[in-house]
C-alpha cells in the first residue's frame, strides 16, 4: 500500500522526491525487518496513498536508501495503514533500520533542536530534549565528553518535507502550514504526533511527512533583554560579518585593511539595507553603555563602526552614541570595534592591542587582535577597562603551526586559542591602558566553550565567569549541530568582580531560523519576503549584557572602649581610630561613627567640671 506519495509535484502536503513509499499492510511477521520501501518513478505512473499497488523494477541503494526503480506500476485498490509508533532516544542508531520506508510516528513532544537547514533543504533536527555540547558540560576528551556525544547521536531524527530542492519555496513549518512572519517556530518550540515515513539518505535517517505536526510554542521571543542592573550597561554583539563594502564575488577582492581580500557580509545594497535594520533594532533595545563589537569589517577607515553608531544617532538622537575610533586592527577581514554613550561614560586614555608584535604567543593571523580602552562611568566615577576578543574558529584548521582537531570535542586550533588566553592575561596584567585599575572584563566571542582550555586558562588567573554565575550551566548564545552552549563570554577579573550587579543573553538569534535574516541572495522571493527590520536572527550568536554598579564595600564594626581616663582631672581625652582599605578594590573606606556614651551624665555641672562630657 502507497504511505508516503512523494511524486513530482509542488503541493503542500507532496513534494519531488520523483517517487512513492510503499508498506506490506499485513507486515512479513518479522520485527527486525522493514516492511516498507521506496519506488523511485519519476514519470511514471501517479498513485495516491491508501493505494494498493504493484510494482516491478530493480533494487539499488541510493545514497543508502534501499529502493526499487520502477518499470511498471500496477493499480490493485485501496486501504489503509497505521502508523507505528516510534520514540527517542533509541538505543542504538541502527535501530532505526528495522523501521525504514514504513509510515511510522512519534507521538511524544520533541523539541526543534536544530535548523541551520531549514532554509536550504527543509531540514529540522528534532531531540527528546535540549542537549548542551559536551564540552559546555565536561572537560574535552574526558569520558563524560564522549558519553554526551552518543547521548545525543541516539536522540536525533531529522523532519524533512519531502522535497529535493534546494531553498524550496513555499517553506513549510513542522506543522504543515506555509512558514511565515505569521507563522514561525523558534528553537526550544515543541512538535508531538510527527508523522510520516522514515527514509535513510545522505548518513541521515530522515522523517518524510505526510501530516502536520502538533505545534506547541515552548519558547517565546523575549521582547528585551533581562534587567541586569547598576549603574553601567556593557554588551558584547557578533554581527555577523557587517561589512558596508558589498560582496561582488572572488573576482573583486577589496575588502579587509590592504582592500586585496574577499568582502563578506551583504552581496547587494538591499541586503545591506536589511542587516543594517536588524542589527541597530538590536543594539538600539539593548541600549548600552559601552558595546563590544564582533565581526565588523575592518577596512582602513572606521566606516562600518561609523555606518552603525550613525543609525544608532538617528533613532536616539544626534551624539547619543560615539566609537574608539581604531581603524584597521591586524590583517583578517573582520576585526572588533568598540561604541559607546559620550553621556553616560568617558574614555581614559588610548585603547590598546594585543597582536602578536606584543605577545608572539597571539597569534593574530588566526586570532583577530584583543581591543581594550579604559572607560569612566560618569556618575559614579567607576574606572573600567573593556577588553572585545574574537578568537580563531573551530571549523578553520590550524594544521600550519601544528593545531589539529584532537577529536576530544575542542575542534580545531584548541592550543592557538589557549595560547591567546594566557597572553591575554599576562597582557591585562601589565595595565595595557595606563589605567591604574585592576577592574578589567573579557567580553567577545572566544570560540571556546566553558569547559575548555582557554576559559580554563582565564578562571585559574582569577577571572569570573559572569555568564555562569548569574545564568548557570543551562545559558546559551549559539546552537550548533543541534547543541547549544556559549561561545561569547564575559569575565570580570577579581577587582572588578564586585561590581557586577548581573548578566543575561538575548536570545534573539541562536533560537530563531535563518530564513527570517537579512540575506536575499539565495532565497526565493516569496522566502525574501519573510523579512521584519527587527532584532530577531540580526546576527547566529546571541548578545550577551553586563551590568556593572558601584561596589559594596564590606562593613566592619569596630568598638573602642576606653576604660580609664587619665588624668582624672575632668579633661577632655581625644580617642581616634584609624581604617585603610586591604582588598586592592581601589574603594575608598566610608567611616561612620554609630555611637558615643559616657557613665557620666553629659552637661552634668558640679566640682568644676566641663559643661559637654562629650564632644564629636
Amino acid at each position: 500500500m502507497v504511505v508516503g506519495d512523494f511524486q513530482n509535484n509542488a503541493s503542500l502536503d507532496n513534494g519531488n522526491l520523483n517517487g512513492f513509499h510503499v508498506q506490506d499492510s499485513s507486515g512479513d511477521g518479522d520485527s527486525t525487518t522493514s516492511d516498507g520501501v521506496f519506488i523511485y518513478a519519476p514519470g511514471g505512473e501517479d498513485v495516491a496513498v491508501g493505494e494498493h499497488v504493484r510494482v516491478r523494477g530493480a533494487v539499488s541503494e541510493f545514497n543508502g536508501m534501499t529502493e526499487i526503480t520502477a518499470s511498471q506500476i500496477w493499480h490493485c485498490g485501496s486501504g489503509t495503514v497505521a502508523p507505528t509508533a516510534l520514540a527517542l532516544p533509541v538505543g542504538s542508531v541502527g535501530d532505526f533500520e528495522a523501521y525504514e520506508g514504513m509510515l511510522v510516528s512519534f507521538p511524544q513532544p520533541l523539541v526543534i533542536s536544530e535548523y541551520f537547514n531549514f532554509d536550504r533543504y527543509g531540514e529540522i533536527v528534532l531531540t527528546s530534549q535540549r542537549h548542551l555540547t559536551p564540552t559546555a558540560q565536561f572537560e574535552p576528551g574526558s569520558a563524560e565528553a564522549a558519553f554526551a556525544a552518543q547521548q545525543f547521536l541516539l536522540d536525533r531524527i531529522t523532519l524533512d518535507d519531502g522535497r529535493s530542492a534546494q531553498n524550496p519555496d513555499p517553506a513549510i513549518h513542522p506543522n504543515g502550514s506555509v512558514f511565515d512572519l505569521n507563522n514561525l517556530f523558534r528553537g526550544g518550540d515543541l512538535v508531538a504526533n510527527v508523522t510520516g515515513v522514515l527514509d535513510y539518505s545522505f548518513n541521515l535517517y530522515r522523517i518524510q511527512t505526510t501530516q502536520g505536526a502538533d505545534y506547541i510554542p515552548a519558547n517565546p521571543r523575549p521582547t528585551q533583554p533581562d534587567e541586569v542592573g547598576g549603574f553601567t550597561k556593557v554588551a558584547s554583539f557578533n554581527v555577523l560579518n557587517y561589512f558596508t563594502t558589498i560582496d561582488r564575488g572572488p573576482a573583486f577582492w577589496i575588502c579587509g585593511p590592504n582592500q586585496d581580500q574577499e568582502c563578506r557580509g551583504a552581496d547587494t545594497y538591499d541586503e545591506l539595507a536589511r542587516q543594517r535594520a536588524k542589527i541597530v533594532a538590536a543594539l538600539s533595545t539593548i541600549n548600552a553603555d559601552v558595546v563590544g563589537l564582533i565581526e565588523i569589517e575592518n577596512n582602513p577607515g572606521d566606516g562600518p563602526t561609523a555606518d552603525l553608531v550613525s543609525g544608532l544617532n538617528d533613532f536616539f538622537g544626534m551624539g547619543t552614541y560615539d566609537y574608539i575610533a581604531t581603524g584597521a586592527i591586524g590583517t583578517d577581514a573582520i576585526r572588533t570595534a568598540l561604541i559607546y554613550k559620550p553621556g553616560e561614560v568617558t574614555p581614559l586614555g588610548s585603547y590598546a592591542i594585543l597582536d602578536t608584535s606584543v605577545d608572539p604567543r597571539f597569534l593574530d593571523d588566526k586570532n583577530r587582535p584583543v581591543l581594550a580602552q579604559t572607560f569612566v562611568d560618569n556618575l559614579t566615577g567607576e574606572i573600567f577597562t573593556v577588553a572585545v576578543n574574537h578568537l580563531k574558529s573551530k571549523g578553520s584548521d590550524c594544521n600550519d603551526v601544528g593545531d589539529p582537531d584532537l577529536g576530544d570535542g575542542a575542534g580545531n586550533c584548541n592550543v592557538t586559542r589557549t595560547l591567546a588566553a594566557q597572553a591575554l592575561v599576562d597582557w591585562l596584567a601589565t595595565d595595557p591602558t595606563t589605567s591604574g585599575d585592576t577592574d578589567f572584563l573579557i567580553i567577545g566571542d572566544l570560540n571556546s566553550y566553558d569547559k575548555e582550555d582557554p576559559i580554563d586558562i582565564l578562571l585559574a588567573a582569577g577571572y569570573t565567569d559572569l555568564v555562569a554565575q548569574f545564568l548557570g550551566e543551562e545559558a546559551y548564545s549559539y546552537v550548533f549541530d543541534g547543541q547549544t552552549g556559549y561561545l561569547d563570554h564575559a569575565l570580570a577579573s577579581a577587582g572588578m568582580t564586585g561590581h557586577i550587579s548581573g548578566a543575561s543573553i538575548w536570545h534573539i538569534n541562536a533560537d530563531e531560523p535563518d530564513l527570517i535574516d537579512y540575506e536575499m541572495t539565495f532565497k526565493q522571493d516569496a522566502q525574501d519576503a519573510i523579512f521584519a527590520p527587527d532584532a530577531y536572527r540580526s546576527s547566529d550568536h546571541d548578545p550577551v549584557v553586563i551590568g556593572i554598579c558601584e561596589a559594596t564595600p564590606p562593613e566592619l564594626l569596630i568598638e573602642l572602649n576606653q576604660t580609664m581616663l587619665w588624668p582624672p582631672r575632668h579633661q577632655y581625652v581625644t580617642i581616634q581610630a584609624a581604617l585603610t582599605a586591604s582588598d586592592n578594590s581601589g574603594v575608598a573606606p566610608t567611616i561612620t561613627l554609630i555611637s558615643v556614651t559616657s557613665n557620666e551624665a553629659d552637661e552634668g555641672l558640679g566640682d568644676g567640671d566641663m559643661p559637654n562630657d562629650i564632644v564629636i
